[in-house]
Formats: C-alpha cells, sequence, structure tokens
C-alpha cells in the first residue's frame, strides 16, 4: 500500500494547506497519507472504501480523512473531488484546535459524511478557490493568514449546514437511507422496513436508489458486499469461503460467479495476483 507524504504534496514543510485534483488512478489504488484531507464531491458518484468498509458518496458529500486511515475510490460513475490536505507537521498562524471542528465529518466513520446543498457546495468550492488562487501575473499566493480565514470559513459553512440540515429535503433523506443500507448491507434487508423508516413508499424507495446509484437495490447492496470482499481478498489470509459468508453471501458458489461477473476475475485468481 502507497503512502502519500507531505513533502510530494506540499510546497514545502512549513505550508499547512494544499489542494489536490485527484487522478483517477490515485483514487483508484489503495494509500494512506502522512497529512489530513478533507474531501468535499463536486460531482459524480462512487464508492469510498475506507480502513475496508465501502460507503457510497455522491455530489454534495463531505468527509474528513485522518492521516492514519487507507482509502481508495471505487468509481460507479465520474468523480470529481476537492481536496483540502492539511500539514499535521506544521502548524497554523492563528487558528487552533480545527481538528475538533472537522472530527464529526470522520470519513471512517460513514454516519458522519456530511452532506452540502447544491449552493452551500457551490459556496465552498468558491472558498476553496480563493484559498489557492495566484495573483495574477505573479507567482505570489494568497497571503497564509488570508488563507486560514478562508479555511475557517469553509469549515463554518460546513458545520453550520450539518447543524442545520432540512431533514425534509428529499436528497437529504436519500442521504440518510444511503448510509443506513451501508451500515446493514452484510445483513439481510427488509425493504419494507426501510421504505417505513424514511418515510417513502418501497416503489419510490428502489427508484431513488436506481436513479443515485444507477443500480437495483439488489445489485447495489451486492456491490457494497463485493467491494468489502476485494479487500480482504487483496489483504487478509482469511479463508475466500470465510470472506464469502462475512460479506454476507449465501454460498462460495454465488460470490465466486458475482465476483468474476463485476470484477473479471475469481476470488483464488484475485488472491493470487496480490
Amino acid at each position: 500500500m502507497d503512502k502519500l507524504r507531505v513533502d510530494a504534496y506540499f510546497s514545502s514543510v512549513e505550508e499547512k494547506l494544499s489542494v489536490y485534483s485527484s487522478d483517477p488512478e490515485d483514487n483508484n489504488s489503495e494509500h494512506c497519507h502522512d497529512f489530513d484531507e478533507l474531501v468535499i464531491v463536486d460531482s459524480g458518484h462512487g464508492l469510498h472504501v475506507i480502513n475496508g468498509k465501502p460507503v457510497f458518496i455522491q455530489e454534495g458529500d463531505v468527509f474528513f480523512v485522518r492521516d492514519n486511515d487507507y482509502h481508495f475510490y471505487d468509481e460507479l460513475g465520474t468523480l470529481k473531488l476537492i481536496n483540502v490536505l492539511i500539514n499535521p507537521q506544521t502548524e497554523f498562524n492563528y487558528l487552533t484546535n480545527t481538528e475538533r471542528l472537522l472530527s464529526p465529518f470522520s470519513a471512517s466513520e460513514g454516519s458522519r459524511y456530511g452532506w452540502l446543498l447544491p449552493e452551500v457546495k457551490n459556496h465552498c468550492r468558491g472558498l476553496v478557490e480563493q484559498m489557492f488562487a495566484t495573483a495574477q501575473d505573479s507567482d505570489q499566493n494568497v497571503h497564509p493568514v488570508q488563507q486560514e480565514g478562508l479555511f475557517f470559513q469553509l469549515i463554518m459553512n460546513l458545520v453550520n449546514q450539518r447543524e442545520s440540515e432540512d431533514r425534509n429535503h428529499t436528497q437529504y433523506k436519500l442521504h440518510r437511507m444511503l448510509g443506513y443500507l451501508q451500515e446493514h448491507c452484510f445483513t439481510e434487508i427488509n425493504w419494507v422496513d426501510v421504505a417505513e423508516e424514511f418515510l417513502l413508499t418501497q416503489r419510490t424507495l428502489f427508484r431513488r436508489i436506481k436513479e443515485t446509484t444507477g443500480m437495483t437495490p439488489e445489485n447495489y447492496l451486492k456491490r457494497l458486499r463485493l467491494v468489502s470482499a476485494r479487500v480482504k481478498i487483496k489483504s487478509t489470509e482469511i479463508s475466500i469461503t470465510d470472506i464469502a459468508f462475512m460479506c454476507g453471501f449465501s454460498n462460495s458458489n454465488h460470490f465466486t460467479t458475482s465476483y468474476k461477473q463485476v470484477f473479471g476475475i475469481t476470488p483464488s485468481q484475485e488472491r493470487k495476483k496480490a
């Protein structure tokens, strides 16, 4: 597993903040880093696999990846991410306890991912652009103190949105419902109960999942299970049969067939390759 280091992503070890435009190859390769990362999904959708656990992400989602997390993106759509990198080896000039404000968005806990209304997301993107703007016709970047102020504005926009979320907004309900499915993806889902929990008809529930993920609910759950299984096959020595049962498959033959349909190789071939 690759470890991304400060000296490769910051112009100097004294630099506190940096911005990164994600490369698809970096997204699909599991890695960790020795800096923290605040991520806003600008557009698209996909699976964020963090510490071995898959989480569906879509436009407007926001989460905080710590320097000891390991993760990658298994894309279901075309993800465009806004990545603000935070160097733990140096301090801000004036800000303190920013991690305390960001910890409620911890990516290692799927239920903590935030979601931004489109207008809030666009405003946050504008703040990031200002933070890393280069003065016209010069190599001089935004002053560090000004950058800190903009970063604090960014954090407060995220915090305020989280505290005043419109719980009647359809997209918010969908965000919570997908989070529920992720938390329970290895168990049998009672769709009637899920529909009642989120005040939707079962037909509307199924339609919303298909519109958002591009998959039927059953295929979406299967994808979550398969991605989780793939991580375990690559990174552990647990038997493939045990992994199949751990990840919600009733028998290993069905698991092998489904795995090959999605990834093009069998679980055994995946393990040999790893």
